[in-house]
């Protein structure tokens, strides 16, 4: 029974928090290198004469080879030249993916570099092992004290693009709440020269990553998807796939967060077209396969969730970015542990907790995993206690953000007050509950002065009760869309399946309705997204009126609602359907004082003698759905089959 209360409360504690998401992408750098600054004209000419040569050498290992060949043959140049020598040599070795010998090259140059004239390469060598330490570590202890080196030396050398990016990639050591204030002052030095300058495409696109990753790391998901996409319009114009890519794999984890998941479909059709049209990438398939593992763990599709990461496993070695090598292992962990098969969960459990990025991830995550493992070696005491630790984390993460003076005080970077406010006080709510609970318990405790036998009964008791409300509240959630209030697509598929038995069981008849709203992009376009939230939720409405008791409506998409009627024939469910598009076409709708019309598409679908699953009628209708947008819209469309 402890082990089956344990379980329970890790599905509590595990809100998919999707910890330190895109982490990865937001510390993209941009690796071009400026020609060097060298007094001495003989010195400059030979440096000139290396950068002409390797320009003529296609591979990367060629490059390599010719600048040890010609680093064998300085001794005798002037120990500035052998630092940019040195600094040539450890970019071609990123590029070939040899970060260790990338970092000792860097740090050769560095120590050569330091004494003389400052340059461009020795700002530029902080930055880039800078870089790699953050892929090698996600620590912002490990990689930051070179950006601080890098910002000190980038305002000395008084290069205006240079500049822009130390700042930029420097705001991301300021991302915690005690700290946002810092971070977002350093981007908008950033904007302002890359405005007054007019630099490039990248770097302005850069500047906007890095303020969409503070602001995620903040919770301000809304914003932090916003700015990524700003992101990726200018790398797009650019033409830059890899940072496409990258902006791509931000934007799904915030559409995750924000239950958007018409984007987040979209953007993942985008990634997996990257993959196809850019295989010089290597390890585009497999970040693609663990956005889409993430993806279909937000919607409780575990088991698809499972098969994606374990592609992702299969081609690990293509990325040289070991923290999200590792988090897979732990998204494998969890996702077992939700399908029930607990030895598995120990396995990859162990891999992540063992891995060389573990101080890295997030606390919440480790602590999940460290209950599994307490729980696979039969300590569901302390297991317990870790996932309780893991509310109070998560509790204390958001006090940090609503209680951080500094986060108020940066709010004109492009956040308006009222939204900002919003979003505060629904955090303030959610924490303010939490408080209530812990107030009462403690309460109860300290008005009962009874033995120590009776104390630790009560608290037993305590924790039973929480654990019982817990579970409560975490299945109404998960069975509830939280836009419209009605069922959301897991639980209505879950729910679509038994009534689908019942029927094949008994051959009674069942209907499948499926609508949405017609030119529901052009709504959010000319009115915006929250008359277009509130649309939906008329809708879902609106559909309620036609229901039976038995009868399932849910919310399995955007703007798209599925209706599942047991015992219905195919005239009373054309009938319903008729009913439901009329009143909606029939209506106009008052919203926030904006006065509109819409109309939706409907079909339906019916279970046959030849149907085997639900899926398959669901299919059906989907089809018509087409049909009827294909006719012209605002009609119903029955499915024969």
């Amino acid at each position: 029974m402890v082990k089956i209360k344990l379980m329970i409360l890790l599905v509590c504690a595990m809100s998919w928090p999707l910890m330190s998401w895109g982490a990865s992408d937001a510390n993209a750098n941009d690796t071009g290198m400026n020609g060097a600054n060298v007094s001495n004209n003989s010195d400059s000419a030979t440096i000139t004469d290396i950068k002409q040569q390797l320009a003529t050498l296609d591979l990367p290992q060629q490059r390599i080879d010719f600048l040890l060949q010609q680093l064998r043959q300085s001794a005798q140049w002037p120990i500035e030249q052998q630092g940019q020598l040195l600094h040539l040599l450890a970019i071609e070795q990123e590029v070939n993916s040899d970060l260790v010998a990338a970092i000792d090259s860097y740090t050769q140059a560095i120590n050569l570099l330091t004494p003389h004239p400052l340059s461009q390469e020795l700002v530029k060598s902080y930055l880039e092992r800078s870089f790699i330490l953050y892929l090698q570590t996600n620590d912002t202890q490990v990689y930051c004290p070179d950006r601080e080196v890098a910002i000190t030396l980038a305002r000395q050398l008084g290069n205006v693009d240079i500049l822009a990016e130390v700042l930029a990639q420097s705001a991301y050591c300021y991302n915690k709440p005690s700290d946002f204030g810092e971070g977002l002052k350093r981007l908008n030095e950033a904007l302002a020269l890359a405005q007054q300058h007019q630099l490039g495409l990248s770097r302005q696109a850069m500047i906007f990553n890095a303020t969409a990753a503070i602001y995620r790391d903040n919770g301000l998901n809304r914003k932090a998807y916003e700015y990524f996409n700003k992101a990726y319009g200018f790398w797009e114009q650019a033409q830059d796939k890899q940072d496409m890519f990258n902006m791509l794999h931000n934007m799904v984890g915030e559409s995750i967060k924000l239950a958007m998941w018409v984007e987040n479909k979209a953007h993942l059709a985008q990634m997996q077209q990257l993959v196809e049209q850019s295989p010089e990438f290597a390890d585009f398939d497999f970040f693609y396969q663990f956005n889409t593992g993430i993806s279909c763990w937000a919607q409780g599709l575990f088991q698809e969730g499972i098969d994606h990461f374990l592609r992702a496993l299969a081609v690990q070695d293509t990325t040289q970015e070991k923290y999200f090598v590792d988090a897979t292992h732990a998204w494998l962990a969890l996702s077992y542990f939700r399908q029930q098969q607990p030895n598995k969960a120990f396995k990859y459990a162990e891999i992540f907790s063992g891995s060389v990025t573990y101080d890295g991830h997030s606390n919440e995550l480790k602590l999940m995993i460290a209950a599994i493992i307490d729980y696979a070696n039969g300590s569901s005491n302390l297991g317990m206690n870790k996932l309780l630790d893991t509310i109070d984390l998560q509790k204390k993460n958001f006090a940090n953000i609503i209680n951080n003076d500094v986060v108020n005080s940066s709010l004109d970077h492009n956040l308006t007050v009222a939204e900002f406010n919003n979003r505060l006080l629904e955090k303030q709510l959610a924490i303010n509950k939490l408080n209530l609970e812990a107030e009462i318990d403690s309460q109860k405790i300290t008005n009962l002065s009874m033995a120590i036998a009776v104390l630790i009964a009560l608290v037993l008791l305590v924790v039973v009760i929480f654990l019982w409300q817990s579970r409560r509240q975490f299945k109404r959630r998960s069975q509830t869309d939280y836009l419209t209030g009605i069922a959301n697509r897991r639980h209505t598929f879950e729910q679509g399946k038994k009534r689908f038995y019942q029927a094949k069981k008994h051959n009674r008849s069942l209907a499948v309705i499926m609508f949405d709203i017609d030119n529901f992009k052009a709504i959010n376009d000319h009115y915006g997204h929250d008359i277009g939230d509130l649309a939906i939720k008329a809708c879902g409405r609106r559909a309620r009126n036609w229901l039976k008791k038995n009868d399932i409506l849910g919310r399995i998409g955007g703007e798209e609602f599925l209706i599942i009627l047991p015992d219905t024939e195919q005239a009373q469910a054309v009938e319903i359907a008729e009913r439901l598009r009329t009143s909606i076409e029939s209506n106009q709708f008052v919203f926030n004082d904006v006065k509109m019309n819409f109309t939706i598409s409907v079909s339906v679908a019916m279970l046959t003698p030849q149907t085997h699953e639900l899926v398959d009628i669901i299919k059906q209708a989907d089809l018509g759905l087409y049909q009827a947008k294909d006719n012209g819209r605002n009609q119903v469309v029955v499915v024969d089959h």
